[in-house]
């Protein structure tokens, strides 16, 4: 207590002389400049975010330090600003509350009807466990998501092939899943300029990446099969975006495999979403399962199945513009089938057979 009060004691000029530091003039405030502190580098677990993590996570742990963030900053920003134009992609994730609701057959159906109608086209299979995107799109030799993140010059060299859509397949190793979703916003920085459309497949599971693909969404399929628990599924998946902030203003409820007789219609899922606009995909019967197990999905939009044209008839609501090639397979077919209703009105209003 001595020692304090006689430092509280000191004039002005006494402590600045014991402090190495020059007098004040009279009437005057000096402030001496404070240095910031040194910084030390980064944890490895500062930047992975957690604390050890889990063991499932252990083969992209070295994608975390300090020289692999800023290679792929660096590679990411150099495909940004050789990029062909300024554009933005449409992103389309395809989503349902539950499994089984055809979120896979709709997304690469979605995919390959908006390349041919002639946008540039990126399938992302997000469905980062069980997605099946290369088997039903009939090609092997693709770019993983993990294997894109490991070497993101890579991702500048998607492209499809024969008609296709691009694709980015899902990870080879279920394991991997929690270390890719977490790389999730830097993934589609670099793809969002490449592509005009990207159709985004995911899983059943409700995880961080279903939040990312909504929150950067222009529009989302929201499916909801024949069964009253997928719409049951489809309210609780919808009450949660709401409390987690998610918009839900591009939310497009699809009311799957409608046919005559069929138990849910557009109109019930509306209901049910309590007035949200809702529309229908035409059952497709056996041809879809059969081609895309084959992995022929170009040959089941070429048969013009019901459920591709319905379902082109719904992009061609979404999707941004006319396309900037040729006329899709479908175009053609959709307008004959208004212009064959169109007369058929007509003939019922003359009492014509």
């Amino acid at each position: 207590s001595q020692l304090l009060h006689a430092a509280i004691s000191k004039s002005p000029a006494e402590k600045n002389a014991s402090a190495n530091l020059p007098a004040p003039a009279q009437g005057s405030l000096s402030v001496p400049a404070r240095t910031a502190p040194e910084k030390s580098a980064p944890s490895s677990e500062a930047l992975t975010g957690r604390a050890g993590g889990n063991g499932n996570a252990h083969a992209f742990k070295a994608m975390s330090n300090a020289a692999a963030e800023q290679r792929f900053e660096g590679e990411r920003s150099v495909m940004t600003a050789t990029s062909a134009s300024a554009r933005q992609a449409f992103l389309l994730p395809v989503v349902s509350g539950s499994g089984g609701a055809g979120k896979s057959t709709v997304a690469v159906l979605a995919a390959v009807i908006a390349r041919k109608l002639g946008y540039e086209t990126l399938l992302l299979d997000f469905d980062l466990q069980f997605g099946d995107m290369r088997e039903m799109l009939g090609v092997s030799d693709v770019l993983a998501v993990d294997e894109g993140l490991a070497a993101p010059a890579r991702l500048g060299h998607l492209v499809g092939e024969g008609g296709k859509p691009a694709l980015l397949a899902a990870p080879r190793r279920l394991e991997a899943y929690e270390a890719i979703a977490a790389e999730g916003p830097a993934l589609l920085d670099c793809l969002m300029p490449r592509f005009d459309v990207i159709v985004a497949n995911t899983g059943a599971a409700w995880r961080e990446e279903h939040a990312l693909l909504l929150e950067r969404s222009s529009k989302a399929l929201f499916l909801v099969d024949q069964r009253a628990s997928s719409l049951r599924a489809c309210k609780h998946a919808f009450e949660l975006c709401a409390r987690c902030g998610i918009a839900t203003s591009p939310f497009v409820f699809v009311a799957n495999r409608c046919m005559k007789g069929a138990p849910l219609s557009s109109i019930d899922v509306s209901c049910a979403m309590q007035g949200a606009h809702a529309v229908e995909l035409r059952e497709g019967g056996r041809d879809v399962e059969e081609l895309l197990s084959a992995g022929m999905p170009l040959d089941l939009v070429a048969d013009r199945n019901d459920l591709c044209i319905s379902l082109e008839q719904v992009l061609a609501d979404l999707l941004p513009g006319p396309p900037t090639a040729d006329e899709g397979l479908m175009g053609t077919v959709a307008e004959a089938s208004r212009s064959l209703f169109r007369k058929r009105r007509v003939r019922r209003k003359r009492g014509v057979a």
